[in-house]
């Protein structure tokens, strides 16, 4: 797997008018649960402000930059994958993703190119069922080979011992990792059941980079999120 960069393209259309990219992408309410002290809260958009995904779009690039997604972008031998840095969407079920097509994914088009549009596959199970900082049994899976790095891939951060918590701060924020990739302070939904419970769904981040964490796949939260993924097929290196 080759990293090639950060590219901007496309934009989240909330009823056809794009919004701008959450410049502090965490959860937007505290009052239950603080990933830090001193912490504001985050403006990731809120999908209980308009509950039907049919009015929440992946399109074309807007021409206000700021309303721009940015996304990781990593090349296989026979695709191309885009991941956005961040959390665009809070407040959304996993059922609400997978009854869009967005879990398994759905094709999508933008700036005239056509994607398949899923989630990160997080894994399954807990390494250790008592402690979600240990993260994830299985390394076989996305977000550990990619977000967390297990793969090595060059010019990709790996975390940190201050990454992996238990207690992150302000300087876990500010620094190189999550500056990249965004997870602290919001979970990402993933693309697997847990293993263990036939309502659990998976989810990554938050409290440290490789957290693993559990929800009900039917329950909006404000710190669980849709972090879209792009997959582009290859053939020969060349987009089809």
């Amino acid at each position: 797997m080759i990293f090639e960069g950060v590219v901007e393209l496309g934009g989240l259309y909330k009823e056809g008018q794009p919004l701008p990219l959450p410049s502090r992408p965490w959860l937007v309410d505290q009052s239950a649960v603080k990933p830090y002290e001193g912490l504001a809260d985050g403006d990731i958009h809120s999908f209980t402000d308009l509950p039907d995904m049919t009015k929440w779009v992946l399109g074309d690039t807007p021409s206000v930059q700021t309303s721009r997604i940015n996304w990781i972008v990593l090349r296989t031998e026979t695709s191309r994958l885009f991941i956005s840095d961040r959390v665009l969407l809070v407040h959304v079920s996993w059922l609400d993703l997978v009854e869009s097509g967005y879990v398994n994914g759905r094709n999508i088009v933008i700036d005239g190119q056509e994607y398949k549009c899923r989630v990160l596959d997080g894994g399954f199970e807990f390494l250790n069922p008592k402690d979600g900082y240990f993260g994830a049994s299985n390394l076989e899976n996305e977000w550990d080979k990619i977000v967390c790095n297990k793969s090595e891939i060059l010019g990709l951060p790996t975390p940190t011992p201050l990454d992996l918590g238990p207690q992150i701060d302000e300087s876990v924020r500010l620094g190189e990792h999550n500056q990249l990739w965004n997870w602290v302070g919001v979970n990402t939904w993933t693309l697997r059941p847990y293993a263990g419970q036939s309502a659990a769904r998976c989810c990554r981040g938050f409290a440290a980079a490789n957290f693993f964490y559990l929800n009900t796949f039917d329950h909006r939260h404000e710190d669980i999120g849709w972090r879209p993924v792009l997959e582009q097929r290859l053939v020969k290196g060349y987009e089809i």
